[in-house]
């Protein structure tokens, strides 16, 4: 249901016109009861590319409004996706659309590298001694245990909460 939910949030947004709208990503931690419907498959947790994708459609449904727009927050994979409506949507949605279009193997590595600190950016994939501090990681996570890299993310989203 992420779609409506983005769509209708936009609505509602639409109407009251705030001053500020921050988004916040959610991760759910074994000690939490919507853990529970999770495992009984009754609630079905984004991947973070799905989580760009509602974020992205919630951006495109903001119409008519002048509000401050962040995704501050340390779980947010996107930070960089900031700014003032109506004027900067479109950064923001190119923000949004540059991570889209990254191969798997690419946004593997930002999302490692974002969730360790070491990027701030999409942009920061570009800077080689970033990238190759990160690709080493990634390299070590496949090598001890292949596919590894979705537990070894959770881990390092649950030490943020």
């Amino acid at each position: 249901m992420w779609r409506e939910h983005a769509v209708e949030t936009a609505k509602v947004l639409n109407q009251i016109n705030p001053d500020f709208i921050r988004v916040r990503t959610l991760k759910v931690l074994g000690t939490m009861p919507l853990y529970k419907k999770m495992e009984k498959g009754e609630f079905t947790l984004l991947s973070d590319d799905e989580m760009v994708k509602e974020e992205r459609l919630l951006i495109e449904h903001l119409e008519g409004i002048t509000s401050t727009f962040v995704s501050d927050h340390i779980l947010n994979l996107l930070q960089e996706v900031e700014g003032k409506l109506p004027e900067e949507k479109d950064k923001m949605l190119n923000h949004i659309d540059r991570y889209l279009s990254l191969p798997k193997g690419e946004k593997d590595n930002f999302r490692l590298g974002r969730r360790a600190g070491i990027y701030q950016s999409v942009e920061d994939l570009a800077k080689p001694g970033l990238r190759n501090q990160v690709e080493k990681a990634l390299q070590q996570i496949e090598s001890e245990k292949p596919g590894g890299i979705e537990k070894v993310l959770s881990e390092i989203t649950e030490s943020f909460i």
